[in-house]
């Protein structure tokens, strides 16, 4: 650390001891500046000012500077949620039947930084100026470069899947198609030996890291759910392993074996209250022979707990308004790099209920907050199903079983993500 310092320091002397300490000092001050903050109007989305050093502590670093074209983007979005603090009216009022669609058109004066360190990619395509220059930066990422990246396993798997992941939203969005190979190739340039990627080093997360933060979470109680996926959650698109844990109340009328066996029987049988969910969401890689492999680089952790049974109201203090409580962790890479060996599930970003990000799940760039987003699957009231409590997993079309083997989620991911490499490979040549 001291190192880079004074080479840094010694390479800018031309501008002046002040001028160094000026931007060692920005540098050592840029993880308080990655997101807007509590009381800002775009509370939890990208700084202007920020400082995003994720793969490197030098700034100009070629995987920093990807990073920055991949993740960092001024754009106005297709659509605008009426969540949004400056889009709303009072809580009484808008929390009402149907708050989480109301949304207009994105227009003048919608334009925001998004992006940044977290899980929702903004990019749909890149200018001819923009292509250019990420060409160069991806073709540096090369040699010793890419050998030092190489020594890093954890970042280098999620640098890797940065690239993998843009080169899926140009294959969605049919643009930039020159940037293809270049993408694939320098993902071939950092790319693991199976037993590297393998290995538990590359774990982030376990189960009973859940304890750490939420104590009713007990990981001797979890049970993992295997299921039918949705589109969100195949690898094929995810470029992400996802598994389902459920934690079913003690006492409820039925135990999960025979919740699950009557849903099987299209009963529909109703959720019972304090029922718990926990969604882990890891990175699938691609390693040295070509082949995926799913990580223990857990990125995504997210909490459902069915709090009350209270009517849908905006006094109703949960993330749907109507009893459903999440909590959202995000890992960022950053963390990762800075934190190493000593990361745990505390060191995750937590994301607050009306914490804006644009999300792309499905349709169009939607600004929202992760309150309306979570409430458009996750709601009890205003569906076709209210028996399900907002809990999707456990709808009878998604066939949920108990998980024996238990690493079945993460073969199937791999199989998923098989079919995007063979798809981009065939654009690619």
């Amino acid at each position: 650390m001291l190192g880079s310092f004074f080479r840094r320091f010694s390479a800018l002397l031309g501008l002046g001891v002040a001028a160094a300490l000026a931007l060692a000092q920005t540098e050592a001050e840029a993880p308080h500046l990655r997101w807007q903050p509590r009381d800002h109007e775009d509370r939890g989305l990208l700084h202007p000012d920020a400082i995003l050093c994720p793969f490197d502590e030098a700034r100009e670093h070629p995987a920093n500077r990807v990073f920055r074209a991949i993740w960092c983007v001024k754009l106005r979005p297709i659509e605008v949620a009426a969540v949004l603090p400056r889009e709303r009216a009072a809580e009484a009022e808008f929390f009402t039947a149907g708050w989480y669609f109301e949304k207009r058109g994105g227009r003048d004066g919608d334009e925001r930084w998004f992006g940044g360190d977290g899980l929702q990619l903004p990019r749909e395509q890149f200018t001819e100026t923009e292509s250019a220059a990420l060409v160069a930066d991806l073709t540096a990422i090369d040699g010793e470069l890419a050998a030092s990246l190489r020594e890093s396993t954890r970042s280098c798997i999620w640098l890797q899947s940065d690239l993998l992941r843009t080169a899926r939203r140009l294959l969605d969005t049919g643009s930039n198609r020159e940037l293809l190979v270049p993408l694939l190739r320098a993902a071939e340039r950092l790319a693991l030996p199976a037993a590297a990627l393998d290995h538990a080093s590359t774990r982030t997360f376990a189960p009973a890291d859940l304890a750490t933060i939420e104590p009713e979470l007990r990981a001797e109680s979890l049970v993992e759910l295997d299921r039918r996926s949705s589109r969100l959650f195949d690898a094929e698109h995810s470029l992400l392993w996802s598994r389902v844990y459920v934690q079913w109340p003690q006492g409820a009328e039925l135990d999960l074996d025979r919740h699950l066996a009557r849903t099987t029987a299209k009963e529909a049988p109703t959720v019972p209250l304090h029922t718990r969910a926990v969604l882990v969401q890891g990175l699938v890689a691609m390693d040295d022979q070509g082949q995926p492999r799913a990580t223990g680089v857990v990125v995504d952790v997210r909490l459902q707990h069915l709090a009350n049974l209270a009517p849908l109201n905006g006094e109703n203090d949960t993330t749907t308004r109507d009893g459903i409580a999440f909590r959202v962790f995000w890992l960022e890479r950053q963390t990762l790099r800075e934190r190493g060996s000593k990361l745990a599930l505390s060191d995750f970003r937590e994301l607050a209920n009306d914490d804006q990000v644009l999300f792309r799940d499905y349709g169009s760039l939607k600004h929202t907050t992760v309150a309306g987003q979570c409430s458009l699957c996750h709601r009890r009231t205003n569906t076709p199903e209210p028996e399900l409590m907002g809990f999707p997993v456990l709808r009878a079309t998604a066939t949920p079983i108990r998980a024996v083997p238990d690493d079945v989620r993460l073969r199937r991911a791999e199989a998923e993500f098989a079919r995007f490499l063979a798809a981009l490979r065939t654009a690619a040549k």
